[in-house]
């Protein structure tokens, strides 16, 4: 559940959002523990979620909803988690930090208007935007907290792994042998990231067993011709 992951959750409800129109029930197109989640919550996630990958609205998919929909309600299921809806959210500079690395990394972005410009056509506002950075930040500080202390990579690992797919690519591209030293910090944090992330479905499949899911909109499956993410749950 990070950006990289990372983990997020996004995406504007196109023309298929019509056929879906009559199976809505208030609003409502799931419940965690009782707990709505809105058809607009569902639209929020989709744009923002194609916002975070720069893909363009009209090429939204049907998979990519399901998608979308399913990380949203597993954020539902992990906050319940949480002591309190604000426990581990960022500052407000931390978030106007974050959406700065954002925009230096979308040449769109560089400027005030052209910013702009690039959200709107998301349907997303200044305060979208800061809202969902938030919520994926506060998420990913939840995640951190919770499993980093039960991740130990031991040294042998780290060169196990540098010596097993590091230095054979650096090899094959023919570039400058950076040594086990040089690059062990980098090898050491992936090796954590990919436990967390081990730990992380683990822990959401055990959640998902003790808690209350109930989706109400009819998604495509895992299995069907289009090869959408699971999107249900209890």
């Amino acid at each position: 559940m990070r950006r990289f992951l990372h983990i997020t959750i996004c995406i504007l409800l196109l023309a298929p959002m019509a056929a879906f129109a009559a199976e809505v029930i208030d609003g409502v197109i799931a419940t965690v523990n009782r707990k709505p989640l809105l058809q607009s919550d569902w639209d929020d996630a989709v744009r923002f979620e194609a916002f975070m990958q720069q893909k363009p609205l009209a090429s939204v998919t049907e998979v990519d909803r399901a998608s979308a929909l399913q990380r949203l309600i597993d954020r539902g299921v992990l906050e319940i988690q949480m002591p309190d809806a604000n426990y581990l959210a960022p500052s407000r500079e931390e978030i106007r930090a974050d959406i700065a690395k954002l925009r230096a990394q979308i040449p769109a972005a560089s400027d005030e208007p052209g910013w702009q410009k690039l959200i709107a056509a998301y349907g997303l506002s200044q305060r979208d935007v800061e809202a969902n950075v938030r919520r994926e930040m506060q998420m990913m500080n939840f995640i951190e907290v919770r499993l980093r202390p039960n991740v130990h990579v031991q040294p042998e690992e780290v060169e196990a792994y540098y010596r097993a797919q590091v230095l054979p690519d650096m090899e094959k591209a023919g570039v400058k042998i950076v040594t086990l030293q040089e690059v062990s910090p980098k090898i050491h944090e992936l090796l954590v990231q990919q436990r967390m992330d081990e730990l992380l479905e683990a822990w959401l499949h055990n959640l998902r067993q003790q808690t209350q899911v109930q989706n109400l909109m009819a998604v495509p499956s895992q299995g069907s011709s289009s090869r959408p993410e699971a999107a249900g749950g209890k």
